[in-house]
């Protein structure tokens, strides 16, 4: 057990204590003003912060207002059920409306530590989403709660997470991150590297939900361009930039569950990037891209290790396993999509996501795993939906 751990029990006992106190009837009025408080937070924190930037200070806040939303929502019920429980007087009636008191406020106050856990735990408030990543209690909490419930938390986790990469971790899993040297900047000198720049693109769209999204991604068949789903979600016409030059895009893939997307960019001649899927741990590689919708960037990079891990799709609302390279570099927001080059200038990896808890350390799915989304979306020619903004 770690401090989560410990706080999570020492909240469910205080409550199960006031639950014996307040008894069933008033607690079951309390934790319903609770969940309902809770929830106009969950729906009030997204609209309210909406012009604020993703970062620490949005985070925090959005955590207060559900907490503080929460807290007037169980007074206010509170106070209700106590006067109704007044009218309990019979003895027996009595105890047993204690008793449940206990399990109703027990079982409320861990579901609540479960849901702030949950949207804490894809934050970067200062230790806090690592030690939640490390709960047990949460954890094992996390393991029983339907699907669809996360989805529904899937609004509040984007205000909460202060990037704008999808969640690349269940809620409750820690973080491996492996040792590896340092990258070495003389790959970002090799011909190779500096000819595949060529090829990289910067991606931009309005998505359904009036918000600007920008990524990267390449050029890796005729006029195809691969990117994340992410990207792209809920984008309708998405526009691609390669060396000065703006193109009209449509999507004809797009897999929100691998986070992967392809784009027909009509009219465009750049040369395609070939695939490497034999990269190995500890091979040096450059992330190329356009990072927080800059001019382009390419940072020197080594494979820290090759993982498979567990995460939600880029709603929320399914758990699938990826095959990604954990890599030591800077990888930043509008480098998703972008490319993972080899000293001889073939792409091992497509960026989808950087740690919460190293600033040094990025993931890109293999060029293995995304392989037959490529060899699909160089055949494919219609646009296809794009869905709802991730």
């Amino acid at each position: 057990m770690n401090l989560i751990d410990v706080v999570v029990v020492l909240v469910v006992v205080a409550y199960a204590v006031l639950g014996y106190l307040r008894g069933f009837v008033a607690g079951a009025f309390a934790m319903a003003g609770l969940l309902a408080g809770g929830v106009v937070g969950l729906v009030a924190a997204p609209l309210l912060l909406s012009n604020l930037d993703h970062g620490i200070q949005r985070s925090l806040l959005a955590v207060v207002i559900v907490l503080v939303l929460a807290s007037a929502g169980q007074a206010t019920g509170s106070h209700i059920g106590g006067r109704l429980r007044e009218r309990v007087t019979h003895p027996p009636a009595r105890s047993i409306d204690a008793v449940a008191g206990v399990v109703l406020s027990a079982v409320a106050s861990l579901v609540v530590c479960w849901a702030l856990g949950y949207a804490v735990s894809g934050s970067q408030i200062p230790g806090a989403s690592t030690a939640v990543r490390g709960s047990k209690v949460l954890a094992a909490v996390d393991s029983v709660v339907p699907q669809g419930v996360r989805g529904a938390l899937h609004s509040f986790d984007t205000v909460v997470d202060a990037t704008l990469f999808p969640r690349y971790l269940e809620p409750f899993t820690p973080e491996t991150i492996k040792p590896a040297a340092a990258p070495d900047p003389a790959v970002l000198q090799r011909p190779e590297v500096k000819s595949a720049r060529r090829s990289v693109a910067r991606i931009t769209g309005q998505a359904k939900c009036d918000r600007g999204l920008e990524g990267s991604g390449f050029v890796y068949a005729s006029e195809r361009v691969m990117t994340n789903a992410h990207v792209v979600a809920g984008v309708a016409q998405p526009m691609v930039t390669i060396r000065g030059e703006s193109y009209d895009a449509t999507v004809v893939y797009y897999d929100p569950s691998l986070d992967v997307a392809v784009l027909r960019v009509p009219g465009l001649e750049a040369r395609s990037l070939a695939f490497d899927p034999d990269a190995a741990q500890g091979q040096s590689a450059a992330v190329l891209g356009f990072p927080e919708n800059g001019p382009f960037d390419a940072r020197a990079a080594r494979i820290r290790s090759e993982q498979r891990l567990r995460s939600p799709d880029i709603y929320g609302t399914t758990q699938v396993v990826r095959e990604v390279y954990a890599l030591r570099a800077l990888v930043r927001s509008g480098n998703s999509g972008g490319p993972v080059i080899s000293e001889q200038g073939r792409v091992i990896g497509v960026v989808f996501a950087a740690s919460i808890s190293d600033s040094s350390t990025g993931y890109a799915l293999t060029a293995g795993q995304v392989g037959d989304a490529a060899r699909a979306g160089a055949r494919a020619l219609r646009p296809v939906d794009t869905g709802e903004c991730a």
